[in-house]
């Protein structure tokens, strides 16, 4: 779990994605806000409903855990889930040492896939669930979350917000640019051939700012 709280820490400073910001709470705890609104539509007329990762994983709540119970939504007494947007989901990314898994509970925001399910109990993503036999990475999960919240799902969930990159001022502008080009180096590495061809661009674009 340690590598994954490092990794929680580096996503969760990072500023200027599309799809979905992050709040870091600690070393253990990382909000994660997404928008319902398609931020990325496809430009090659490829089937809008296709995701690039995770694309099928359904989104239940956990009925076991090889540990024992899931924890219990450790941000119950948050006022979340009462003030976020309709048109924006919150979802918070724990990665508790004691549990020896990460997990995601939904604090803001409704999904369809969710409706009427207690909102204490952790959310079976197979990013999450699979964790005993594929360590996954933080942009893993949240490329996954992505998939479940935005319509039409979006062909790069992590898609740079170069407009943002422009107005903000020169120095933020070249450290935020720097830090999303070594993220989206260290996920082109993992091997996602769908997202390659993204990636690539934008990190063409990154290195030309």
């Amino acid at each position: 779990m340690d590598s994954f709280s490092k990794e929680m820490l580096r996503v969760g400073t990072l500023r200027g994605f599309v799809n979905f910001s992050c709040y870091l709470r600690g070393r253990e705890e990382l909000l994660i806000t997404i928008s319902k609104k398609p931020a990325v539509t496809s430009e090659d007329g490829a089937d809008p409903n296709t995701a690039p990762l995770q694309a099928n994983s359904p989104l239940k709540p956990l009925n076991s855990d090889p540990q024992g119970k899931p924890p219990a939504s450790p941000a119950a007494r948050d006022a979340l889930t009462a003030t976020s947007s309709e048109t924006e989901c919150v979802f918070l990314l724990g990665a508790y040492q004691r549990y020896k898994s990460p997990f995601v509970w939904l604090r803001g925001g409704t999904l369809d896939q969710y409706m009427g399910e207690d909102r204490d109990v952790p959310l079976k993503l197979q990013t999450t669930s699979d964790w005993a036999k594929h360590k996954a990475h933080v942009w893993d999960v949240i490329a996954e979350l992505v998939a479940l919240t935005v319509r039409p799902r979006p062909d790069n969930p992590f898609a740079i917000d170069f407009a943002l990159l422009e107005t903000i001022p020169l120095v933020q502008s070249t450290l935020c640019s720097g830090a999303l080009l070594s993220t989206l180096h260290d996920i082109l590495g993992e091997g996602v051939s769908v997202l390659d061809a993204a990636l690539i661009d934008d990190m063409q674009r990154l290195t030309e700012m």
